[in-house]
């Protein structure tokens, strides 16, 4: 079967054959959403008027397969595009709702209920799924401690070797130890993310010059690169870490506060290897300071409180693992994935974003990028045997 066209018609009429109903009755809303993963073709909540059974409300998503992504053209043609168009795993989130992933979260933790997936051809299936009342705004550092436990006792029951993990996608299981994070360095950081601090272009636009001046933190260029050559070693040390099955991408936006319940409600898994113990909190931590909730000024009051609450969690579930073990997982993890990404490189060269909005983005994520880098660069000279930085604390 052959690629078709999918849109809002398709959606529609779906969920209007599952209702009961006409299509008329079927009123879809477009989600905002940052269209960054090659999987995701389309947001909706789906409601449906006089609906003879509930439920009336539904929220939609179409996966599609990534030789259809509009981005398609950031992958090099040759071996690195066809190695992506045959491994990125674009129908994982419906794999893992089907593999029963639900039944080894811990209490205090659960996934929206999966009421029907669509196969429309061989390059798009779309999922419906329980809508759930996401609570909006900041999360406090309490509540962030609490998604670490359980991320924590997470990672323990599906660490390295573990029973359970055998109901997961066949994908998780072929691929080595650390394959999806060196994926995503070896490309987006070691390609894109260096070729991007080395262009002047980028330190000369208004917004950064500004931003570095507010700052004063005129080495952070500097920095940047003398760091990026650890990515490497960095990743290579992981893969010597015990390892789990991680969340993927723990963030505040995959982590839901949900109106009226306890518990988080997880969505949206991601990177399906083997990962170092830790990994999650990497996300955890800088998520809301990517989705501007949380001022970098924040990071070390929440690293101090997500680590200890990460660390009880694994001993509550009878994982020994050393405390080193899993600051390193944590904080190597999130040099080689997030340091040299949170700069807004394509605010700063598109016009999506201008005037004061990007002077205020591009400072914050300048500050971002210099939190991050003092909390992680001592851990990560100290592990590899490196001296101790020159500059450890950057301006604030």
């Amino acid at each position: 079967m052959g690629t078709l066209p999918v849109d809002e018609h398709d959606i529609a009429a779906v969920t209007a054959r599952l209702a009961g109903v006409g299509a008329e009755s079927v009123t879809l809303a477009a989600v905002d959403y940052a269209w960054g993963s090659p999987a995701t073709a389309g947001l909706w909540r789906a409601e449906v008027a006089h609906a003879p059974t509930p439920p009336a409300r539904s929220f939609v998503k179409l996966l599609r397969h990534p030789r259809l992504w509009p981005r398609l053209e950031l992958i090099p043609e040759g071996p690195p595009r066809d190695f992506f168009l045959t491994t990125f795993p674009w129908r994982f989130e419906l794999d893992m709702a089907l593999s029963g992933i639900a039944g080894v979260l811990p209490d205090g933790m659960r996934m929206p209920q999966l009421r029907h997936h669509e196969h429309f051809d061989d390059d798009h299936i779309c999922l419906w799924s329980e809508l759930v009342d996401e609570r909006t705004g900041p999360w406090s550092t309490d509540e962030l401690g609490r998604a670490a436990y359980l991320l924590g006792r997470l990672a323990a029951r599906r660490h390295e070797g573990a029973e359970v993990n055998e109901q997961l996608p066949e994908i998780c299981r072929q691929l080595p130890r650390g394959a999806a994070l060196r994926y995503l360095v070896e490309g987006r950081v070691l390609v894109g993310a260096s070729a991007e601090l080395a262009d002047d272009d980028l330190w000369a636009h208004p917004a950064m010059m500004q931003a570095v001046a507010t700052t004063g933190d005129h080495d952070l260029r500097g920095d940047l690169l003398a760091m990026l050559d650890l990515a490497l070693p960095v990743l290579a040390e992981l893969d010597r870490l015990p390892q789990t099955f991680a969340h993927g991408d723990a963030s505040v936006q995959n982590i839901l506060i949900c109106d009226g319940e306890d518990d988080l409600v997880v969505i949206d898994w991601g990177f399906g290897s083997l990962l170092a113990v830790g990994f999650d909190l990497g996300q955890l931590l800088v998520g809301p300071m990517h989705a501007g909730l949380t001022p970098a000024s924040e990071i070390r009051a929440i690293d101090a409180v997500i680590f200890p609450a990460y660390l009880e969690g694994l001993a509550d579930e009878g994982y020994a693992v050393g405390a080193d073990d899993v600051r390193f997982g944590y904080l190597g993890s999130l040099f080689a994935r997030s340091v040299f990404t949170a700069l807004p490189s394509d605010e700063l060269a598109s016009s999506t974003v201008t005037g004061d909005e990007l002077a205020l983005l591009t400072l914050e994520r300048v500050r971002l990028t210099r939190a991050m880098l003092d909390l992680t660069a001592p851990v990560i000279k100290a592990r590899l045997g490196f001296p101790a930085p020159t500059r450890v604390e950057g301006p604030r």
